[in-house]
């Protein structure tokens, strides 16, 4: 039923919520759990998602205590585990939004914690070159996004067009500044990009190769009408 008529409609919801239900599952279904998660969001839709987390594995013997599973305890996900289950279903932008300090409850030494993850969906697609490139502003001297793109401080680095709109708007809005060339591409004219490597923009990409423009300001940049400074 699920295949052929499912309840819930893909790419129809804009935002699944969850509070502390995902580690009832069980272990056998938690990878159709997120990919049903994935499966319903519309892309640009996000995931808001509570729950109790351990911070080491639980032991078997604990996963059979009916008391501990329907305590909310024993099932919970390891936390390293739990942001890695939404990067699997194909999630980008995951954030820890929240995690408690203090564990809300610890047995056998184990601590377990509630843990708030947000991820969006949007990330699929073709990608196309349209000479566009982004600078990373910092603080880190380097960054990665969840395709393997590595951002470094400063920086112009190419981007496919798809990637180069994901930048612009959440969690990522304000990190980066974005150059756009001073020709645009149509989309239905731009060739494939390859999203598999890291480089940088030469500049002459996106002014172009003919640019000799130069500032009818030039030589008072820091005069009180003035904004460079």
């Amino acid at each position: 039923m699920r295949q052929e008529q499912p309840l819930v409609d893909s790419d129809s919801v804009d935002c699944v919520v969850s509070n502390c239900v995902l580690n009832l599952v069980r272990q056998e279904d938690r990878q159709t759990l997120f990919a049903e998660i994935f499966r319903v969001l519309k892309r640009g839709g996000r995931a808001a998602i509570s729950d109790i987390v351990s911070d080491e594995i639980v032991p078997e013997e604990m996963k059979r205590d009916p008391e501990l599973w329907s305590g909310c305890l024993s099932g919970a996900f390891r936390e390293d585990e739990f942001v890695k289950a939404f990067e699997e279903a194909g999630f980008y932008g995951i954030e820890i939004a929240k995690r408690a300090k203090d564990p809300w409850k610890t047995v056998n030494g184990i601590e377990f914690r509630s843990v708030t993850i947000v991820a969006y969906k949007g990330k699929q697609g073709p990608c196309i070159e349209r000479n566009q490139a982004v600078i990373y502003r910092g603080p880190f001297k380097k960054v990665e996004d969840d395709d393997g793109h590595a951002y470094r401080r400063g920086e112009r680095i190419a981007v496919c067009d798809k990637t180069f709109q994901l930048l612009q708007q959440a969690p990522y809005e304000g990190l980066f500044e974005t150059v756009e060339p001073r020709v645009s591409i149509p989309v239905e004219q731009a060739k494939e990009f390859n999203c598999k490597i890291t480089i940088i923009r030469d500049p002459r990409e996106t002014k172009g190769r003919d640019y000799a423009a130069t500032s009818d300001s030039a030589g008072s940049c820091c005069g009180p009408d003035t904004d460079c400074c």
